[in-house]
């Protein structure tokens, strides 16, 4: 384990002692992306355990912050394979050379409480329920493995387009590579071959895509 994430283990546990059942702390070893869990307390909340794999909103901040400073994300609606939704915050473990080498993340599940406000607040004029705002607001699945991050997020991408992948211009098709190269999804193992079996086309055309990317974006 990285000695940077190993430093973290005992902040878990007090965090878990300290916030109780009704709130998941996990932490990511970013070693390894398909088996990043570590060490999970209260895995029951998102049905996730030791030796899964790193999260959607993870793999997208190592993209895209892996040289800044920010150093974690607060309070943001999460949603468990299941369909749970969750209330979340997910710190990022950076080393010496400010590099992010894991994250500790805490996911609280707060179904029962608002169950109990949702029935008050519905009583009130002009009342949305919460759970239709959530849900257009989701910024992290919590799969228990890589390929499934992939797929959903490959599947969302693609469906944003009124077209099938068959008739799919190069244009279109380099902005849904762009799109998912900015989300770090081709940092996942598999993920190619995926979207050359969605957008119908050789592994080797998508290798060329991302590189021409890359280069542009260079």
């Amino acid at each position: 384990m990285n000695k940077n994430v190993n430093q973290l283990i005992p902040v878990a546990d007090f965090l878990g002692a300290v916030l109780g059942e009704n709130t998941e702390i996990i932490v990511h070893d970013l070693t390894n992306y398909d088996h990043s869990v570590v060490h999970i307390i209260n895995g029951h909340i998102s049905n996730r355990k030791i030796g899964d794999s790193i999260t959607d909103l993870i793999l997208k901040f190592i993209t895209t912050e892996s040289k800044g400073e920010k150093q974690f994300i607060c309070n943001y609606n999460s949603k468990t394979a299941e369909g749970k939704l969750l209330y979340s915050s997910t710190y990022f473990i950076r080393d010496e050379h400010n590099e992010i080498v894991g994250a500790l993340g805490l996911n609280s599940d707060y179904h029962e409480v608002k169950k109990s406000l949702s029935f008050l607040t519905s009583l009130l004029p002009n009342h949305v329920d919460d759970k239709v705002l959530a849900l257009n607001n989701i910024k992290e699945n919590l799969s228990t493995n890589s390929e499934a991050i992939s797929e959903n997020k490959i599947d969302t991408i693609i469906s944003q387009f009124d077209i099938i992948p068959a008739r799919m211009t190069i244009a279109e098709k380099t902005e849904i590579i762009t799109a998912l190269n900015d989300c770090g999804i081709f940092k996942i193992r598999g993920s190619v071959q995926e979207v050359a079996n969605k957008l119908n086309m050789s592994e080797p055309s998508v290798y060329r895509y991302i590189k021409k990317i890359k280069i542009k974006k260079d």
